[in-house]
């Protein structure tokens, strides 16, 4: 993704006037506060060269979170020519990149509560271009309510963050201020995905219809001890490994999302699952069809089914038999 080379390249720009011992010291102070303190809703990256090495840390991972499960929407939900995004808790920008890079934006309207994080988003969108460059940044706190409407309405990372009590008082503002689509992305872990079944319920009482990952209306199928997840793998630059203290040049980012539309969408084919594991003459994989979860086996006997499973990873839509 090319789009990824200009983050990195702005991401580094930003902590280029610190040493890589700062920037490593504050890389784990974030992490240690992130592992302790998340989930009540706190202030946790505060200062600027916090926000620069949240960025160069996260801003790769969430891109790559976001642009899958916006790609995989798209497949299923027709928007207008143009739209307007309002990205909400949108941190350092990395959400409006990936929206900016899948769709034709007509103006881009991003909400962030963190000063910090706020001042390097607008510094990052206003050096890209088009509806990016123009990007309104406006302080806000999710949990004292929003009045800004969008055509695509963008969370991501951000209510897996909010104390149990706020959460479907938020998630009823962000339904209420879209006018096409609203586009939930969070951590690919049980307890968030936990949250976003509660989330899908509630939507669907407000009259949402979900597009996304879901093949259906009906209730979830999977059992309490599964949850449904993604993976996007991601290239790590030189400082991304750095600050990670990590050995592999590529980083997994598993995520769950959840999409949700006004107008009514059918979606043909069942989910995958998992890695689809190839052998020879035939292709398992473990798919949602909506009522359930099963076990599918493709032959080569399904040409074009065997051709696009062959073709296939976890996330994707397999076609109906």
């Amino acid at each position: 993704m090319e789009i990824l080379t200009e983050i990195r390249m702005l991401c580094e720009a930003a902590v280029s006037p610190y040493t890589l011992h700062e920037l490593t010291a504050v890389s784990r102070s974030i992490t240690d506060k992130y592992k302790r303190r998340s989930g009540r809703g706190e202030r946790l990256v505060v200062e600027p060269v916090e926000a620069a090495v949240y960025a160069v840390v996260r801003m790769p991972a969430t891109f790559g979170a976001v642009y899958s499960a916006l790609y995989h929407t798209l497949e299923c939900v027709p928007l207008p020519e143009k739209c307007s995004l309002l990205d909400v808790g949108a941190g350092t920008g990395a959400g409006a990149f990936a929206a900016d890079s899948l769709i034709t934006l007509s103006e881009v309207t991003c909400l962030e509560r963190e000063p910090a994080m706020r001042r390097l988003g607008q510094d990052f969108t206003s050096r890209s271009s088009g509806a990016l460059q123009n990007a309104e940044w406006i302080p806000s706190d999710l949990t004292n309510g929003i009045v800004q409407r969008g055509d695509i309405v963008l969370s991501s990372y951000v209510l897996n963050e909010l104390s149990d009590s706020c959460r479907e008082k938020v998630v009823q503002n962000l339904w209420e201020q879209t006018d096409h689509l609203l586009l939930i992305v969070e951590p690919g872990t049980p307890e968030a995905f936990s949250h976003l079944r509660r989330i899908r319920s509630q939507l669907q009482e407000l009259g949402a219809c979900i597009a996304a990952p879901c093949v259906s209306q009906q209730e979830c199928p999977l059992g309490q001890d599964d949850w449904c997840h993604f993976t996007v793998r991601v290239r790590r630059s030189k400082l991304h490994k750095q600050l990670k203290e990590a050995d592999v040049p590529y980083e997994d980012e598993k995520f769950s999302y959840l999409a949700a539309v006004r107008n009514p969408v059918s979606v043909k084919g069942a989910r995958i699952l998992r890695h689809p594991q190839i052998a020879k003459g035939n292709i398992r994989l473990n798919v949602c069809e909506g009522s359930r979860t099963e076990q599918v086996v493709v032959t080569r006997k399904e040409k074009d089914r065997f051709k696009t499973a062959r073709k296939a990873e976890c996330g994707d839509l397999l076609p109906e038999a």
